[in-house]
């Protein structure tokens, strides 16, 4: 393995910060013991006699009743742009609030028609799933979604395909680089950018094996902290990944702008929107790595993933 020489941001900036704010719809079965979803609590006993937990239900629901206007009041007060990640099912269902995020400046970009796991489907659902989205966005917002976050973070080996012949131009997903790169597939290319899961605030999300939002503030400040430090030579990337129905609660919603605020106290610091990240890698750092799909092998598998530099 080597390192990867150092790449330039604009106007010499150490860190790039994209803030994902996924607005997600969910499945019908949330709440229920046939769930997949990851939820803050178990549901409802098997001998239950109501089957659906409506406590569950609700707490998603408040991000697009309450949490994703305080987001934006937030993102707006620190002069921040994000990429709003909205399924198509929530473009159909909140298109005022959709042409509002956009009005506001923020990208509006993509998961599937639903919260739903793509691992579940055949490769000609995911598409027609994928593509279904795509079409909402055409006809309510007259534009097609740019960038792609998958729900779960688990793709299949059909999904980088399907992104490409649909128009995508990158990909927030994968663990295992911190700088985005270039993904080729099959005559396309696609720029991935982690999606950072580890620091998203769904780890405040669980009642029993959860994180106060204070520690994950935390968190935010040390993994900022040395990649900033790195950054003086080695310039570097975060992704705050964020979901209004927990972020835009009142006591998570104090980190977020206490971080934007830290963040910003720093000189030399970016904060694009995923298509602004994902253009300037195109244009400016397109070989500092390029990669042919598949590339999550290991060891000989790993460098045959690799593509020389022209």
């Amino acid at each position: 393995m080597f390192r990867r020489k150092p790449i330039k941001w604009p106007n010499g900036a150490r860190v790039a910060i994209t803030t994902c704010v996924v607005t997600e719809s969910w499945p019908d079965d949330l709440g229920t013991a046939a769930s997949l979803q990851s939820e803050f609590r178990k549901g409802p006993p098997a001998e239950a006699k109501f089957k659906k937990d409506i406590a569950s239900i609700t707490d998603r629901q408040y991000g697009e009743r309450v949490g994703v206007y305080r987001v934006l009041e937030v993102l707006k007060q620190e002069g921040v742009k994000a990429s709003f990640f909205v399924n198509g099912h929530t473009v159909e269902s909140f298109p005022a609030l959709m042409k509002q995020i956009v009005s506001e400046g923020h990208e509006l970009c993509s998961e599937n028609w639903r919260h739903e796991y793509v691992t579940m489907m055949t490769p000609e659902e995911q598409y027609k799933d994928i593509k279904r989205t795509v079409d909402a966005f055409q006809k309510v917002l007259g534009f097609k979604p740019q960038g792609y976050i998958m729900p779960g973070e688990r793709p299949t080996d059909d999904t980088p395909k399907f992104l490409v012949d649909l128009g995508y131009k990158y990909w927030m997903c994968f663990l295992h680089e911190d700088l985005p790169y270039v993904l080729k597939v099959d005559g396309g290319e696609l720029v991935l950018a982690s999606y950072g899961i580890w620091t998203t605030d769904h780890r405040t999300g669980r009642a029993d094996a959860g994180r106060t939002p204070r520690e994950l503030l935390q968190i935010w400040k040390d993994n900022f902290d040395w990649i900033y430090e790195e950054g003086e030579t080695n310039p570097g990337f975060m992704s705050l990944g964020l979901h209004p129905f927990l972020i835009g609660r009142p006591f998570r919603t104090v980190i977020l702008r206490e971080f934007l605020r830290y963040a910003k106290g720093h000189p030399g610091v970016w904060f694009p929107r995923g298509i602004d990240m994902a253009n300037h890698w195109m244009e400016n750092c397109h070989n500092n790595l390029v990669e042919k799909w598949p590339n999550y092998g290991t060891g000989l598998a790993y460098e045959k993933t690799l593509v020389k530099s022209e």
